[in-house]
């Protein structure tokens, strides 16, 4: 059997031309707005929790960032134009954190490669197949990961469900 033929080869060898695919986007996304992977995670958590009083512990808890790393990092999109503080409703001691204009398009920009990317990987193959295949997937996650659940998408994926 030829290493090509071993799946974690193959599975290897998609990760990097999709990384190199994200990587080269992100670069841009970098030069043109000056906007980092940590600050694309930050936006996505604000977009989920829109409408919602978001406060700088609740993306510390959550994203699992450090209070000082946060701090310079949140620092950096306000002067970039990304986000913005106000003062809380319920307790004027906290800062609501909260996209710009800029932002949501920029978020907008991203869904909508994501879902370039989506269509580019699934041209020419039949739904019927993609489907066994999402399902063998899964199960081999499963099999490595020892998680006895499916993979469940995340909640910014399933907002649009035609990718």
């Amino acid at each position: 059997m030829d290493k090509t033929d071993h799946i974690g080869y193959r599975m290897r060898y998609f990760n990097r031309c999709m990384k190199r695919l994200v990587d080269e986007k992100n670069r841009e996304r970098e030069e043109t707005y000056g906007m980092s992977m940590t600050d694309g995670w930050i936006l996505r958590y604000l977009n989920e929790h829109e409408g919602q009083e978001v406060l700088q512990k609740n993306i510390e808890t959550d994203l699992h960032i450090k209070k000082s790393a946060l701090t310079q990092q949140l620092n950096e999109m306000e002067a970039h134009g990304l986000i913005r503080r106000s003062i809380s409703e319920h307790d004027s001691r906290y800062k609501c954190i909260s996209r710009t204009e800029k932002a949501i398009e920029i978020h907008q920009q991203i869904m909508d490669e994501i879902e370039e990317h989506e269509r580019l990987m699934k041209k020419g193959i039949n739904e019927k197949d993609l489907e066994i295949f999402s399902r063998v997937l899964d199960q081999m996650i499963q099999n490595i990961s020892g998680e006895p659940k499916p993979v469940r998408r995340p909640d910014w994926m399933c907002k649009n469900d035609s990718i």
